[in-house]
């Protein structure tokens, strides 16, 4: 993943939820703040709309290939 790409953004509510194989949150321990507290509480409303612009932003690119 590359952090720079805005649409890396789109899987942060996706990815809050998983695990390591220890059990440890995958993308680390969250940053202290307001801001953090309220995206966490807040993450799971985020992942429809998440998934349906994970989807916009890959579907052209993948009928390009299929063409």
């Amino acid at each position: 993943m590359d952090a720079s790409n805005v649409n890396h953004g789109l899987l942060l509510p996706i990815l809050l939820h998983c695990r390591d194989d220890q059990g440890r949150p995958l993308l680390g321990p969250p940053r202290s703040g307001r801001e953090t507290k309220n995206f966490l509480r807040n993450a799971h409303a985020d992942i429809p709309a998440a998934v349906e612009a994970l989807r916009q932003y890959w579907m052209p690119i993948r009928y390009a290939r299929a063409r």
